[in-house]
């Protein structure tokens, strides 16, 4: 059959060639072994289909990424590494800090400062007026940073205030990621016509539109340097529930006061000068607040010497001893993160996990069913979210501390996107975090592991199928 018709065996062959070459190269720079298995199981069976995806998805560095940050870092401005070891000096005293804390201190510089204030803010309506007020209040300038931004009717609100305020002559920095974000042309050129300084990341430089890796996931708003909000809402009509498809939208962010504002910045200015080659303009004044929120603004991304996203959730799992509570969208941990886990489960913690009903992500949500079925074997509690489309990104461990970030539980945020976590001990922030997942859970269904050991044969077989892939989704 093959040799009927020569062009078809010449593809053929081609595809089969590329397959050997792509999974020789997966073999040499996949993150994981079981990352490098399932692209060379791919690769080799079924090129035709995976080829493509392996040219697209597969490439494990930010090409020339860690060689130019290396380069950035001796660039950026003497002003900000003054700053920086100013917060260092703020740093909460190590005799003061559990041991949990030394270890990520070790892992993220600068490490906690105290004299923060921190506020909880639940679903998009609760932080979109958080942030219009602030914006409003905008004296100086305003740094804006998102991995989405729609051009919908919130996004026109955001759009207008800024474009307002750069009128005015408040200096305005707009940083997208251009792979989350679609703006027409005729908005980003409205937007810079009234003064505001719009870039994109440049999450594809070097790569053209082939490499869809490596994506910056952070949502960072600041304000004159004094306030700052992150956590994981992005701008748009959906992060309101506005889309008849997907309905409500639950979600958590967080606006932080303090030297933390600084720190954060700082994250901001290392993504500013990678996209713009020039140092961010900005008010490094630290101003400690009355607030006694100890804080630490975790930075991650691929060009990290360690994995720091990775090694930061395994210790923060590592440490707890009566309860973690998670609540994440896309529930496909690396083995590491998810032994953490199940070792937790085994020692008594009261671990819990609240994931979506439904998902905006088919092929991730089947392939974290063998993860679920693990899970509820090893007696942690899983429970789906009811009420809507669950996509925040929190941590509550034991009375400790309480994390909200962007970042999933997945292999793309843990080794390749660009993330930023908030990790707070704060007594009131604590409590608010805890009654906030306990009305999460009154608007969950908690699973049975009967519910997975008696799917059908094909079920199992797609879930199987799925997870096959998920050390490179």
């Amino acid at each position: 059959m093959l040799g009927s018709n020569p062009v078809f065996t010449i593809a053929v062959i081609i595809f089969y060639v590329l397959g050997f070459l792509c999974a020789a190269s997966a073999i040499l720079r996949s993150r994981t072994p079981q990352g490098a298995t399932a692209w060379v199981m791919a690769l080799v069976t079924i090129p035709f289909f995976t080829v493509p995806l392996f040219l697209i998805f597969g490439r494990s560095k930010f090409l020339g990424y860690t060689i130019r940050r290396k380069i950035v870092d001796k660039k950026i401005s003497k002003k900000l590494r003054v700053m920086q070891e100013s917060i260092i000096q703020d740093e909460i005293a190590p005799k003061e800090l559990h041991p949990l804390m030394n270890s990520l201190q070790m892992l993220c510089r600068p490490g906690f400062t105290t004299h923060n204030k921190i506020q909880l803010l639940v679903d998009g309506q609760q932080t979109y007026e958080a942030m219009l007020n602030d914006l409003e209040n905008a004296q100086k300038y305003i740094i804006f940073q998102f991995y989405i931004f729609r051009a919908d009717k919130i996004g026109r609100k955001f759009a207008e205030v800024l474009m307002r305020k750069a009128r005015l002559g408040i200096k305005v920095n707009f940083l997208y990621d251009e792979i989350g974000t679609k703006m027409p042309d005729w908005f980003i050129e409205e937007l810079k016509s009234a003064g505001v300084n719009v870039c994109h990341f440049n999450s594809l430089r070097g790569h053209g539109r082939f490499q869809a890796n490596f994506r910056n996931h952070r949502k960072i708003l600041i304000v004159d340097g004094k306030t700052a909000f992150l956590g994981g809402l992005n701008i748009g009509d959906d992060y309101l529930g506005l889309w008849a498809t997907v309905g409500y939208w639950r979600d958590t962010h967080l606006r932080i006061e303090g030297p933390s504002v600084v720190a954060t910045q700082i994250v901001h200015a290392k993504d500013w000068y990678w996209s713009q080659q020039v140092d961010l303009e900005a008010d490094w004044t630290i101003r400690p607040t009355e607030g006694d929120a100890n804080i630490l603004v975790l930075p991650t991304g691929p060009a990290d010497d360690k994995k720091t996203c990775l090694l930061a959730h395994i210790a923060m799992v590592n440490s707890a001893q009566k309860r973690l509570w998670i609540a994440n969208p896309y529930l496909v941990p690396p083995e590491s993160l998810l032994d953490a886990i199940l070792l937790a489960a085994l020692r008594g913690v009261d671990v819990r996990f609240i994931v979506p009903s439904f998902s905006d992500e088919w092929f991730v949500m089947n392939a974290s069913q063998v993860y679920i079925a693990r899970l509820l074997r090893h007696g942690v509690k899983i429970y789906r979210y009811e009420k809507g489309f669950l996509h925040q990104k929190v941590m509550l461990v034991d009375e400790l501390f309480a994390v909200v970030g962007s970042a999933n539980f997945d292999a793309r945020s843990m080794f390749i996107n660009f993330e930023i976590t908030v990790i707070a001990q704060e007594a009131q922030f604590i409590a608010d975090v805890q009654k906030m997942l306990l009305e999460d859970f009154n608007s969950s269904r908690e699973v049975s592991l009967e519910e997975y050991t008696d799917l059908g044969l094909w079920k199992k077989i797609s879930s199987r199928a799925a997870n096959l892939l998920a050390p490179v989704l």
